[in-house]
């Protein structure tokens, strides 16, 4: 049987316990907000493309159903290097399980005893905002090579005398 997901609506415990699966190819354009904090400048002609998928699960027993899905997600971003102001590609990976839960007080509840993520089911859960919020919490806070150098800065490379050089002649020798 094959099964058509929408993953800007889909329906979270149906596709658990059908165990769906996804598996999406998505232009950086389409992510606007990733897109509008990545501020990186192309390094390539073609424009960078995520890859990602999908998988529904259900666990426990009938009495004690739970719901999950799992997201996997790998985009490179072109990004500028915060030390030599060069662009370089900067790979964000996202490899996260969320838990479905029937309400916002049951998520709140259980949050500091478990160690998952919990989500609100839904019958028309927003995959691509999930997505987005992933790969924004796993953006790096500072972009930089592993080994690079600042520029050179223009201000000491000049010919100028320095302020105080002048002050070095009028010193008196101790006598």
């Amino acid at each position: 049987m094959t099964n058509e997901w929408n993953a800007r609506s889909l329906d979270t415990q149906r596709f658990a316990e059908l165990a769906g699966a996804l598996s999406l190819r998505t232009p950086l354009a389409a992510l606007g907000r990733v897109l509008e904090v990545s501020g990186g400048a192309p390094l390539q002609p073609l424009e960078p493309v995520c890859d990602w998928s999908l998988a529904g699960q259900s666990r426990g027993t009938a009495t004690r159903l739970q719901h999950w899905i799992h997201l996997q997600a790998v985009l490179s971003l072109p990004q500028i290097c915060q030390r030599c102001l060069e662009p370089m590609p900067v790979t964000v990976g996202v490899d996260r399980w969320f838990r479905f839960v029937d309400d916002e007080a049951t998520a709140l509840a259980q949050d500091d005893d478990c160690e998952e993520d919990l989500l609100v089911r839904s019958a028309e859960f927003d995959a691509f905002e999930l997505l987005e919020d992933e790969l924004l919490l796993a953006m790096p806070l500072i972009i930089s090579h592993e080994d690079c150098r600042p520029p050179a800065s223009p201000l000491l490379v000049d010919d100028l005398p320095h302020p105080f050089a002048a002050l070095a002649g009028l010193k008196t020798a101790e006598p």
